[in-house]
């Protein structure tokens, strides 16, 4: 018995369909879903989350991921309905509490239930309920400087270190960021993986305490200012009413000038003309978009670049680059950059490659040593840095770099 050509498609399509909506019947599959969010497919995931949620509308947990995944695409309104959905059936669910405390923070963007005093009250409860949790405590931070309970941000700090919230290899980065920095140096941050890490061992190891982390996001705010001000002591070039009056607005070239951006610039004209001490440096992970118009005032010094009047702000800090690497080991740097509690996809997926500027640090190092005839060190340091760059997390990033610096070693060397 023969089959023609038409009958086998219409049989193929028949089975093909069945297949699918056998796939379709499968049970949503924690895991899965779970996969998908820590990878940033939120709509993918959230498909998956809901599935779980009607399979078992009793689980608090799974109903609180399905929460953070609709916050996360910025269905707030869902995300809170959904997350007091989970409370209900455990009013202790920390995850629950802080969905709602995040959805409802001011400073995550504009909404018309926003409100300080309903994200610290549901902070509260979700350290309350399990402060062995790093998620609120990072939430908990932000909103203590907020509301002035700087004892509280300090504990915050602590917290993140002990609840093992911020892994070994970012904090072995934050210590690497603020080891090498001049004394009583502001380090401008541009995130959490840059900011919580080295803000967390200042506090935890009580190290380099002279130092003051500034993120630029959050001085875009009056009140952060003000704490950068009356509270680490980092006078501001604009007096009180001043800093009310500074509106965002665009340049010539049409690029937006922040309220961070223009007190950042106002202290780098005030250090020009000699009426500001502290030494002001710049975190590598910073945007390009902002150190370009400073670029050639930046010397290169490791983790961070220093500003300088100096035309030679160009030549590399070997000084300030060893002081960074000394004591940094690489077994410290090359586990895993997030730990496995962190509920954030973006530190998860977009963060781990910040380990990139500690082997550049080491490769710049060598090529100094190098031009310097210092062969040995030259070579240590180009070993070290090929040694990183094959462990850490994010993989190969900088082989021609290295290749090419030890090609010149060996030819030096002959």
């Amino acid at each position: 018995m023969t089959i023609s050509r038409l009958g086998f498609g219409v049989i193929m399509a028949f089975l093909l369909s069945t297949f699918a909506e056998c796939v379709q019947c499968q049970p949503a599959n924690l895991e899965e879903a779970l996969a998908l969010y820590r990878e940033n497919k939120l709509d993918q995931a959230r498909l998956l989350f809901e599935k779980l949620v009607d399979q078992d509308k009793n689980n608090p947990q799974e109903i609180a991921w399905l929460a953070e995944t609709y916050r996360r695409l910025g269905k707030k309104e869902e995300a809170v309905r959904t997350a007091r959905r989970a409370l209900e059936l455990d009013p202790r669910c920390s995850f629950a509490h802080t969905v709602i405390a995040d959805a409802s923070n001011p400073i995550f963007g504009e909404w018309a239930q926003a409100n300080s005093d309903t994200t610290w009250f549901h902070l509260m409860k979700a350290i309350e309920y399990d402060s062995s949790d790093g998620n609120p405590w990072i939430g908990v931070w932000v909103e203590a400087i907020h509301r002035g309970d700087f004892l509280m941000t300090r504990r915050a700090s602590k917290e993140l270190v002990e609840t093992g919230f911020l892994s070994k290899a970012a904090l072995a980065y934050g210590r690497w960021m603020i080891q090498g920095l001049p004394e009583k140096a502001i380090l401008i941050t541009n995130g959490d993986m840059d900011t919580f890490p080295p803000c967390a061992v200042q506090e935890a190891e009580s190290i380099r305490k002279d130092v003051v982390i500034v993120n630029r996001p959050l001085l875009n705010t009056v009140w952060y200012a003000r704490f950068i001000r009356d509270e680490e002591g980092v006078p501001l070039p604009v007096d009180d009413a001043g800093l009310q009056r500074i509106e965002f607005h665009k340049d010539q070239q049409g690029n937006l000038i922040t309220q961070s951006d223009q007190i950042i610039r106002g202290w780098l004209k005030q250090k020009a003309t000699g009426a500001f001490s502290r030494p002001v440096t710049v975190s590598a992970t910073v945007d390009n978009s902002f150190l370009s118009g400073i670029k050639s005032n930046l010397r290169f010094a490791g983790a961070f670049y220093e500003w300088s009047d100096s035309t030679s702000a160009s030549i590399p800090d070997t000084a300030l680059i060893t002081q960074g690497l000394r004591g940094v080991t690489l077994d410290s740097l090359t586990g895993p950059w997030v730990s496995p509690q962190d509920r954030s996809p973006i530190r998860r997926t977009a963060t781990k490659s910040i380990v990139r500027n500690v082997t550049l640090a080491a490769i710049v190092y060598g090529e100094s040593l190098l031009q310097a005839k210092r062969i040995s060190e030259a070579s240590y340091w180009a070993n070290w840095a090929d040694e990183l760059d094959g462990k850490a997390e994010v993989g190969r990033i900088f082989t021609e770099r290295i290749s090419q610096l030890k090609d010149s070693i060996a030819k030096t060397a002959r």
